[in-house]
């Protein structure tokens, strides 16, 4: 199949190229870029791109798509369309589902549902059984299965021998090993503890505890040698510290959610507690978001993820204190990296380039490359809408805001996967 998307801005971070250009598309790889005239009777797909912007598509790092056994939250098929939707070609599957994934007869079976998806839906195996952080789950056999990463879904493990026999394991098997730092015994509050807490009279979750989760994650990575990438380091105590152990050799990435980018403590009292502002790790202060956007431009943090957590009425329509953290993000996550950044180049790049390193993949504009793109209108803005998400959820912490950028196409292995109508 042929495909010509005419006219459009090619924009890469990865390979620097910012041109108005044709780009042709041959077999699910990019063929050429340039000026083609070809013949009207000719069999090629046209897409016309005049005066959008085309880029590698996104890569999620974080997304609980529930399937198996919470399909009724997110499924396969409901997870790929919001994720097209949002610019994704490529998204790695949290193991928190039900049953946890976390033997090889459950990544085999979702690997092979997978295979029908019109995107890349990666397995990531459940580093421990139950993901309850006290034994390690059959990690060998699910790499041998498909498993794409290894992952604590989002959970802190709070005994720091599993953490150290996980990596020295994981040093081994050649997968990307994605843990959240923590100290359990410091979360029990609800929000980030600061100014806005207190106001309001919110238990909080410290800063500390985060830092003393980098700290053990990076000690322990510097020990074993075993590459690390640190989900969720949302604050500047945090950063600071990643950032030195980094400067040390640590073999760490991190990443962090984009509403994080975006959003602060305040949205809670501004929304009058909205339990989709209660996230897993919190929101935090102005002083820290601003310290994500700076290590996202300095590249102590490598990139950014969806963080996508579907949440129906039963989880949400509560209290705020007795809701459950989590908010969906696929079809959003790009505005929010552009409204808080304020530059798309760096969006995408904390998006797409960055993140597809972390999983071995590429994501880049050059002949040859997978066709893995994403078509834009950079100058368009619209209103966060839940009602006209793809996921079967709606919790989301921006409803009603109004944000840049629209995808209007989204390409994976160089078939239109979606286009907006």
């Amino acid at each position: 199949m042929t495909l010509l998307l005419e006219g459009g801005r090619l924009l890469c971070p990865d390979t620097g190229l910012d041109r108005v250009a044709d780009l042709m598309v041959v077999d699910g790889r990019i063929d050429a870029i340039g000026a083609f005239d070809l013949d009207p009777s000719s069999d090629v797909r046209r897409v016309d791109c005049a005066g959008m912007v085309v880029a590698p598509s996104l890569v999620d790092l974080s997304a609980e798509l529930c399937d198996p056994g919470r399909t009724w939250l997110e499924d396969l098929e409901s997870g790929a369309a919001a994720a097209a939707a949002g610019g994704f070609s490529t998204v790695l599957m949290s193991p928190r589902t039900d049953p946890v994934v976390q033997d090889a007869a459950t990544v085999r079976e979702l690997v092979a549902r997978s295979s029908a998806s019109p995107i890349d839906l990666r397995v990531a195996g459940a580093l421990t059984v139950d993901l309850a952080g006290h034994q390690l789950a059959e990690v060998g056999l699910m790499i041998e299965a498909g498993a794409a990463a290894l992952s604590d879904g989002g959970r802190v493990i709070s005994d720091s021998m599993v953490v150290r026999h996980a990596m020295l394991y994981a040093a081994r098997l050649g997968r990307p090993l994605l843990l959240r730092p923590g100290e359990p015994v410091l979360e029990g509050g609800v929000m980030h503890e600061g100014a806005v807490s207190t106001l309001i009279g919110m238990r909080g979750v410290p800063a500390s505890a985060e830092v003393i989760g980098v700290a053990r994650l990076t000690a322990l990575a510097l020990e074993t040698g075993a590459p690390v990438h640190i989900t969720g380091v949302t604050t500047a105590q945090g950063l600071a510290l990643l950032r030195h152990a980094r400067a040390q050799g640590a073999p760490v990435t991190a990443s962090v959610s984009a509403h994080h980018a975006l959003l602060t403590d305040q949205a809670i009292a501004d929304s009058g507690y909205d339990p989709s502002t209660r996230l897993s790790p919190p929101l935090r202060s102005e002083a820290d978001r601003r310290a994500v956007v700076e290590a996202l431009r300095d590249g102590t943090l490598d990139a950014l993820h969806s963080a996508h957590a579907p949440r129906n009425r039963v989880d949400k329509e509560l209290e705020f204190a007795l809701a459950t953290p989590g908010a969906v993000g696929l079809e959003t996550a790009l505005s929010e990296a552009v409204e808080g950044l304020g530059d798309l180049g760096l969006a995408l790049a904390v998006l797409s380039a960055r993140p597809a390193r972390v999983l071995g993949l590429e994501r880049r504009i050059a002949a040859g490359s997978p066709a893995e793109l994403v078509i834009l209108d950079a100058s368009a803005r619209t209103t966060a809408t839940p009602e006209r998400f793809f996921s079967k959820c709606r919790n989301t912490p921006i409803a009603g805001l109004e944000l840049p950028v629209v995808v209007q196409g989204t390409l994976s292995e160089g078939r239109l996967v979606y286009a907006r109508s």
